[in-house]
Protein backbone atom coordinates (compact mmCIF):
# COMPACT_ATOMS: atom_id res chain seq x y z
CA UNK A 1 0.00 0.00 0.00
CA UNK A 2 1.45 3.24 -0.79
CA UNK A 3 2.02 5.87 1.76
CA UNK A 4 -1.08 8.52 0.61
CA UNK A 5 -3.51 5.14 0.80
CA UNK A 6 -2.08 4.36 4.36
CA UNK A 7 -2.10 7.98 5.83
CA UNK A 8 -5.86 8.76 4.72
CA UNK A 9 -7.07 5.18 5.76
CA UNK A 10 -5.47 6.43 9.29
CA UNK A 11 -7.56 9.73 9.17
CA UNK A 12 -4.18 11.94 8.38
CA UNK A 13 -4.76 13.49 5.74
CA UNK A 14 -6.70 16.89 5.71
CA UNK A 15 -9.79 15.62 3.42
CA UNK A 16 -11.25 18.48 1.40
CA UNK A 17 -13.69 18.35 -0.67
CA UNK A 18 -12.83 17.44 -4.72
CA UNK A 19 -13.00 19.37 -7.46
CA UNK A 20 -16.14 20.14 -9.47
CA UNK A 21 -16.99 17.82 -12.28
CA UNK A 22 -17.56 20.28 -15.07
CA UNK A 23 -16.63 18.79 -18.05
CA UNK A 24 -15.27 15.59 -19.12
CA UNK A 25 -12.79 16.61 -21.07
CA UNK A 26 -9.49 15.78 -18.98
CA UNK A 27 -10.90 12.27 -17.76
CA UNK A 28 -8.74 9.75 -18.86
CA UNK A 29 -10.12 6.76 -16.41
CA UNK A 30 -13.23 6.06 -14.90
CA UNK A 31 -13.35 3.64 -11.89
CA UNK A 32 -16.89 2.35 -10.81
CA UNK A 33 -18.59 0.83 -7.76
CA UNK A 34 -20.62 -2.15 -8.67
CA UNK A 35 -23.19 -2.48 -5.57
CA UNK A 36 -25.49 0.14 -5.02
CA UNK A 37 -23.87 2.15 -8.02
CA UNK A 38 -23.86 -0.16 -11.74
CA UNK A 39 -26.35 -2.53 -10.01
CA UNK A 40 -29.04 -1.58 -7.53
CA UNK A 41 -31.69 -4.58 -6.58
CA UNK A 42 -33.31 -3.94 -3.12
CA UNK A 43 -34.43 -7.96 -3.41
CA UNK A 44 -30.71 -8.57 -2.84
CA UNK A 45 -30.45 -6.51 0.22
CA UNK A 46 -33.91 -7.76 1.50
CA UNK A 47 -32.72 -11.56 0.96
CA UNK A 48 -29.70 -10.43 3.27
CA UNK A 49 -31.70 -9.21 5.87
CA UNK A 50 -34.20 -12.15 5.95
CA UNK A 51 -31.11 -14.50 6.07
CA UNK A 52 -29.97 -12.76 9.04
CA UNK A 53 -33.13 -12.41 10.26
CA UNK A 54 -33.70 -16.82 9.93
CA UNK A 55 -30.05 -17.42 11.61
CA UNK A 56 -28.91 -14.48 14.31
CA UNK A 57 -28.68 -16.83 17.11
CA UNK A 58 -31.24 -17.13 20.01
CA UNK A 59 -33.98 -15.43 17.98
CA UNK A 60 -32.06 -11.98 17.99
CA UNK A 61 -32.60 -11.84 14.42
CA UNK A 62 -36.41 -11.09 14.81
CA UNK A 63 -37.36 -7.62 13.70
CA UNK A 64 -34.04 -6.86 12.24
CA UNK A 65 -35.31 -5.43 8.75
CA UNK A 66 -37.91 -3.53 10.66
CA UNK A 67 -35.08 -1.73 12.42
CA UNK A 68 -32.64 -1.36 9.12
CA UNK A 69 -35.82 0.34 7.79
CA UNK A 70 -36.19 2.61 10.66
CA UNK A 71 -32.69 4.02 10.13
CA UNK A 72 -33.13 4.16 6.19
CA UNK A 73 -36.59 6.28 6.58
CA UNK A 74 -34.79 8.22 9.52
CA UNK A 75 -37.14 7.04 12.12
CA UNK A 76 -34.62 5.24 14.05
CA UNK A 77 -33.91 6.80 17.60
CA UNK A 78 -30.22 6.97 17.45
CA UNK A 79 -29.10 5.42 14.29
CA UNK A 80 -29.05 7.18 10.97
CA UNK A 81 -27.11 6.77 6.88
CA UNK A 82 -24.09 8.38 7.01
CA UNK A 83 -23.61 7.93 10.90
CA UNK A 84 -20.93 5.89 12.18
CA UNK A 85 -21.82 3.02 15.00
CA UNK A 86 -19.63 0.73 17.49
CA UNK A 87 -22.05 -2.27 17.91
CA UNK A 88 -20.45 -4.06 20.64
CA UNK A 89 -21.38 -1.55 22.67
CA UNK A 90 -24.46 -0.12 21.12
CA UNK A 91 -22.83 3.54 20.66
CA UNK A 92 -23.63 5.68 17.76
CA UNK A 93 -21.01 8.45 16.74
CA UNK A 94 -21.77 11.86 14.47
CA UNK A 95 -18.83 12.77 12.53
CA UNK A 96 -19.83 15.29 10.40
CA UNK A 97 -16.37 16.50 9.64
CA UNK A 98 -14.79 13.14 10.12
CA UNK A 99 -13.73 13.56 13.52
CA UNK A 100 -15.98 12.50 16.21
CA UNK A 101 -18.00 15.03 17.72
CA UNK A 102 -21.01 13.38 19.76
CA UNK A 103 -22.45 10.26 21.00
CA UNK A 104 -25.28 8.83 22.10
CA UNK A 105 -26.96 4.85 22.93
CA UNK A 106 -28.96 3.50 21.16
CA UNK A 107 -32.15 5.29 22.22
CA UNK A 108 -30.78 8.00 21.63
CA UNK A 109 -29.70 9.31 24.47
CA UNK A 110 -26.58 11.46 25.11
CA UNK A 111 -23.49 9.50 26.37
CA UNK A 112 -19.54 10.55 26.76
CA UNK A 113 -17.04 9.64 24.01
CA UNK A 114 -15.62 7.24 25.20
CA UNK A 115 -11.67 7.51 24.70
CA UNK A 116 -10.48 4.94 21.78
CA UNK A 117 -13.64 6.66 19.85
CA UNK A 118 -12.25 10.21 20.06
CA UNK A 119 -10.38 12.55 17.33
CA UNK A 120 -10.48 11.60 13.62
CA UNK A 121 -11.80 8.59 12.54
CA UNK A 122 -9.97 6.29 10.70
CA UNK A 123 -10.93 3.28 8.16
CA UNK A 124 -9.62 0.57 9.71
CA UNK A 125 -10.71 1.64 13.22
CA UNK A 126 -13.64 0.17 15.39
CA UNK A 127 -16.38 2.15 13.69
CA UNK A 128 -19.44 0.64 11.37
CA UNK A 129 -19.77 3.34 8.95
CA UNK A 130 -23.73 3.46 7.78
CA UNK A 131 -23.04 4.43 3.79
CA UNK A 132 -25.33 1.73 2.06
CA UNK A 133 -28.04 -0.73 2.63
CA UNK A 134 -25.57 -3.96 3.18
CA UNK A 135 -23.33 -1.93 5.75
CA UNK A 136 -26.31 -1.07 7.85
CA UNK A 137 -28.09 -4.67 7.76
CA UNK A 138 -24.47 -5.89 8.53
CA UNK A 139 -24.01 -3.38 11.61
CA UNK A 140 -27.47 -3.78 12.76
CA UNK A 141 -27.22 -7.62 12.68
CA UNK A 142 -23.83 -7.49 14.35
CA UNK A 143 -25.31 -4.96 17.71
CA UNK A 144 -28.13 -8.22 17.38
CA UNK A 145 -25.41 -10.90 17.72
CA UNK A 146 -24.33 -11.93 14.41
CA UNK A 147 -20.80 -13.40 14.38
CA UNK A 148 -18.72 -13.39 11.23
CA UNK A 149 -19.39 -16.55 10.04
CA UNK A 150 -23.11 -15.88 10.15
CA UNK A 151 -22.48 -12.46 8.03
CA UNK A 152 -20.76 -14.23 5.22
CA UNK A 153 -22.94 -17.07 5.17
CA UNK A 154 -25.75 -14.85 4.72
CA UNK A 155 -23.76 -12.68 2.36
CA UNK A 156 -23.14 -15.12 0.46
CA UNK A 157 -27.17 -16.81 0.12
CA UNK A 158 -27.93 -13.17 -1.12
CA UNK A 159 -25.22 -13.03 -3.74
CA UNK A 160 -26.45 -16.50 -4.68
CA UNK A 161 -30.07 -15.63 -5.40
CA UNK A 162 -29.10 -12.59 -7.22
CA UNK A 163 -26.87 -14.83 -9.61
CA UNK A 164 -29.37 -17.85 -9.82
CA UNK A 165 -30.72 -17.85 -13.24
CA UNK A 166 -34.33 -18.07 -12.29
CA UNK A 167 -33.96 -14.56 -10.95
CA UNK A 168 -35.07 -12.10 -12.54
CA UNK A 169 -32.29 -9.81 -13.43
CA UNK A 170 -32.58 -5.67 -12.70
CA UNK A 171 -30.73 -3.88 -15.12
CA UNK A 172 -30.52 0.10 -14.88
CA UNK A 173 -32.01 0.73 -18.50
CA UNK A 174 -29.33 3.64 -18.50
CA UNK A 175 -26.57 1.29 -17.56
CA UNK A 176 -25.45 0.88 -21.75
CA UNK A 177 -25.62 4.64 -22.32
CA UNK A 178 -23.76 5.42 -19.29
CA UNK A 179 -20.93 3.37 -20.36
CA UNK A 180 -21.04 4.25 -23.59
CA UNK A 181 -20.35 7.74 -22.88
CA UNK A 182 -17.50 7.24 -19.92
CA UNK A 183 -15.43 5.18 -22.05
CA UNK A 184 -15.17 7.21 -25.44
CA UNK A 185 -11.34 7.24 -25.65
CA UNK A 186 -11.15 6.52 -21.59
CA UNK A 187 -10.47 3.57 -19.89
CA UNK A 188 -12.68 2.28 -18.12
CA UNK A 189 -12.19 -0.18 -14.18
CA UNK A 190 -14.67 -2.02 -11.96
CA UNK A 191 -14.22 -2.97 -8.21
CA UNK A 192 -16.25 -4.69 -5.77
CA UNK A 193 -15.36 -5.79 -2.30
CA UNK A 194 -17.16 -9.07 -3.32
CA UNK A 195 -14.84 -12.35 -4.36
CA UNK A 196 -15.32 -13.64 -7.98
CA UNK A 197 -17.07 -16.33 -7.20
CA UNK A 198 -20.11 -14.25 -6.19
CA UNK A 199 -19.73 -11.32 -7.78
CA UNK A 200 -18.31 -12.61 -10.88
CA UNK A 201 -21.42 -14.30 -12.18
CA UNK A 202 -23.46 -10.80 -11.61
CA UNK A 203 -21.00 -9.07 -14.05
CA UNK A 204 -21.53 -11.60 -16.76
CA UNK A 205 -25.26 -11.46 -16.12
CA UNK A 206 -24.76 -7.78 -16.64
CA UNK A 207 -22.75 -8.11 -19.53
CA UNK A 208 -20.14 -5.67 -17.99
CA UNK A 209 -17.14 -7.82 -18.95
CA UNK A 210 -16.39 -6.36 -22.57
CA UNK A 211 -16.59 -2.73 -21.33
CA UNK A 212 -14.21 -2.60 -18.55
CA UNK A 213 -10.29 -3.31 -19.30
CA UNK A 214 -9.90 -4.09 -15.72
CA UNK A 215 -12.23 -5.65 -13.61
CA UNK A 216 -11.16 -6.40 -9.69
CA UNK A 217 -13.01 -8.40 -7.48
CA UNK A 218 -12.20 -8.67 -3.52
CA UNK A 219 -10.61 -5.39 -4.01
CA UNK A 220 -10.45 -4.68 0.02
CA UNK A 221 -11.67 -0.97 -0.63
CA UNK A 222 -11.29 1.64 0.86
CA UNK A 223 -7.53 0.55 1.07
CA UNK A 224 -7.66 -1.15 -2.10
CA UNK A 225 -9.57 1.25 -4.22
CA UNK A 226 -6.43 3.47 -3.64
CA UNK A 227 -3.80 1.24 -4.74
CA UNK A 228 -6.05 0.31 -7.70
CA UNK A 229 -6.08 3.96 -8.56
CA UNK A 230 -2.23 4.59 -7.82
CA UNK A 231 -1.44 1.71 -10.33
CA UNK A 232 -3.95 3.07 -12.63
CA UNK A 233 -1.60 6.51 -12.89
CA UNK A 234 1.52 4.53 -13.06
CA UNK A 235 0.33 2.32 -15.62
CA UNK A 236 -1.00 4.82 -17.96
CA UNK A 237 0.97 7.90 -16.81
CA UNK A 238 -2.31 9.79 -15.71
CA UNK A 239 -2.59 12.53 -13.00
CA UNK A 240 -5.32 12.16 -10.15
CA UNK A 241 -7.57 15.06 -11.44
CA UNK A 242 -7.70 12.65 -14.57
CA UNK A 243 -9.34 9.86 -13.02
CA UNK A 244 -13.10 9.64 -12.07
CA UNK A 245 -14.83 7.67 -9.56
CA UNK A 246 -17.97 6.76 -8.87
CA UNK A 247 -19.95 4.87 -5.97
CA UNK A 248 -23.20 5.06 -3.59
CA UNK A 249 -20.62 4.57 -0.58
CA UNK A 250 -18.73 7.95 0.39
CA UNK A 251 -16.78 6.22 3.31
CA UNK A 252 -15.88 3.41 1.07
CA UNK A 253 -15.85 4.51 -2.72
CA UNK A 254 -15.34 8.15 -2.92
CA UNK A 255 -13.16 9.71 0.37
CA UNK A 256 -10.00 7.55 -0.26
CA UNK A 257 -9.94 8.58 -3.82
CA UNK A 258 -10.92 11.98 -2.78
CA UNK A 259 -7.97 12.27 -1.03
CA UNK A 260 -5.70 10.88 -3.49
CA UNK A 261 -6.83 13.87 -5.56
CA UNK A 262 -9.51 12.36 -7.83
CA UNK A 263 -12.67 13.44 -8.86
CA UNK A 264 -15.64 11.93 -7.69
CA UNK A 265 -19.74 11.06 -8.69
CA UNK A 266 -21.91 9.63 -5.44
CA UNK A 267 -24.62 7.83 -6.19
CA UNK A 268 -26.45 9.21 -3.15
CA UNK A 269 -29.79 7.48 -2.35
CA UNK A 270 -29.55 7.16 1.24
CA UNK A 271 -29.30 11.33 1.35
CA UNK A 272 -25.50 10.54 3.16
CA UNK A 273 -24.44 13.98 1.77
CA UNK A 274 -26.94 15.89 0.87
CA UNK A 275 -25.36 19.47 -0.17
CA UNK A 276 -22.68 17.35 -2.20
CA UNK A 277 -19.84 19.01 0.53
CA UNK A 278 -17.59 15.55 -0.11
CA UNK A 279 -17.82 14.87 -3.52
CA UNK A 280 -17.44 16.39 -7.11
CA UNK A 281 -21.23 15.72 -8.14
CA UNK A 282 -23.86 14.22 -6.36
CA UNK A 283 -27.38 12.44 -7.41
CA UNK A 284 -30.23 10.67 -5.80
CA UNK A 285 -29.82 7.68 -8.18
CA UNK A 286 -28.63 6.10 -10.85
CA UNK A 287 -31.11 7.49 -13.77
CA UNK A 288 -30.78 10.67 -12.19
CA UNK A 289 -26.96 10.43 -13.06
CA UNK A 290 -27.24 9.33 -16.34
CA UNK A 291 -29.73 12.43 -17.13
CA UNK A 292 -27.18 14.81 -16.15
CA UNK A 293 -24.40 12.81 -17.71
CA UNK A 294 -25.76 14.06 -21.29
CA UNK A 295 -25.57 17.71 -19.79
CA UNK A 296 -21.93 17.53 -18.98
CA UNK A 297 -19.89 18.63 -21.70
CA UNK A 298 -16.89 16.81 -23.11
CA UNK A 299 -15.04 19.48 -23.61
CA UNK A 300 -12.89 22.57 -22.64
Amino acid sequence: MSTNSTNLLRGNLDLKPPAPLVNLAAIKVVLFDLDGTLHDDPRVTGYYATALEETIPRSGGRGLWDEVDAVIQRTHPAALPGCFVEPARGIVIHAPQWTAETATDWQGNPVPLPGDLQGRISHDGPLRYLGDQWQIIGALASRRGAGQVVLREAFTRARRYVNDRATTLIRSEHLDDVLQRLGQGRRLLLATNTPEELAGPLVQRLNLRQPFEVVRFDARKPAGCAELITHANQQWNTQPPEVLVIGDNLWNDLLPPAGQGCRTVHIDPLHTDPTARWSSARYNDFSAFAAALKEIPDGT
